[in-house]
């Protein structure tokens, strides 16, 4: 059996190095990176991400482990509005994901930016990954901006915001991508899909590329807007995800502070007192001290590292990733 680690010693120094960055560039800023708790008592809010269930001893459930730290950081802020912005710095975890770019449990730097809107978002995510690069000896890599509408028109002919679920498989189908079982697809589903192996395979290596203008059904905790696309108004997600090369970095929301709407898209739409747990409480945050306005911000430092030394194996860059650990 492989005790060793999968890093190698001097990807380990690069690992500490990165991360240390990352720290002393936000505390430069001013801001507070806080805790948050791993177990929590309440499902999460992402129906795509499978979660790892904790029981005790004896059976009971208790909880799980979280996927983002979203909730407890929104909390923080809503009783603490003053705070020009804050960041959590850990490991989450999201069962189900494992592969050359996946790990079950990986570190994840997530910030919340004081009245902040997208654009800014945006550019703090940018200098903050040119920083991590100068400090591993990395050039300034240059960012192409991209739009989700004139993206899906160009490589799959269609227009993402009104094209209906059969429209997405026959694209999906010329593009020769063929699935054993394709009935529980949904319309997002098949977006992702063509996103993730049409459309991101063509964004160029050593380059960041920032795509807005998501459909508004993948707004999740992000705002909605009003842009036009192919001469009409459309209803856009306020979120941006930040590529390098064709590896997924970052995702980040001009955050939603709306309780209501909130609630609404939790599914807890006029049963508020119903909610548990966790959910509850961030929705009592919500409604009575409310949350300023902000944008959020996840990051993957391992993603990262690989993508600044050009690893191609999420294990190159984790000192024991879960085949190891």
């Amino acid at each position: 059996m492989d005790w060793r680690p999968g890093a190698s010693r001097d990807m380990l120094v690069r690992r500490a190095r990165l991360k240390r960055c990352l720290r002393e560039t936000l505390d430069e800023r001013g801001w507070l990176e806080i805790d948050a708790p791993s177990l929590i008592d309440s499902p999460d809010f992402e129906p795509n991400i499978a979660l790892f269930r904790v029981t005790l001893a004896d059976g009971t459930p208790a909880g799980s482990l979280h996927s983002s730290p979203e909730l407890s950081m929104k909390r923080i802020l809503s009783a603490y509005p003053d705070l020009p912005g804050l960041y959590y710095l850990g490991p989450v975890f999201r069962a189900g994901e494992r592969g050359t770019r996946h790990n079950p449990e990986f570190t994840m730097l997530e910030w919340y930016e004081t009245g902040a809107d997208l654009a800014t978002g945006i550019e703090t995510s940018l200098s903050l990954i040119h920083a991590a690069g100068e400090v591993l000896g990395q050039p300034a890599s240059a960012v192409e901006r991209r739009e989700y509408g004139p993206l899906f028109r160009e490589h799959c002919g269609l227009d993402p915001y009104i094209a209906d679920t059969e429209s997405l498989r026959m694209a999906a189908s010329e593009a020769g991508i063929t699935l054993n079982d394709s009935s529980g697809m949904r319309r997002d589903d098949w977006l992702d899909l063509l996103m993730s192996t049409v459309i991101e395979p063509t964004f160029p290596a050593g380059r960041l590329t920032v795509v807005t203008g998501y459909p508004s059904s993948q707004a999740a905790m992000a705002r909605l807007e009003t842009r036009e696309f192919e001469g009409r108004q459309t209803t856009i997600a306020s979120r941006f995800e930040i590529y390098g090369g064709t590896l997924e970095l970052a995702n980040g929301y001009d955050e939603l502070t709306d309780p209501a709407e909130q609630a609404r898209r939790l599914g807890v739409d006029g049963q508020i007192a119903e909610a548990a747990g966790t959910q509850r409480r961030f929705l009592d945050a919500l409604e009575h001290d409310g949350l300023p306005a902000c944008t959020g911000v996840a990051l993957g430092v391992d993603r990262l590292l690989m993508w600044l030394t050009g690893s191609d194996d999420i294990d190159q860059v984790i000192p024991f990733s879960n085949a190891r650990a």
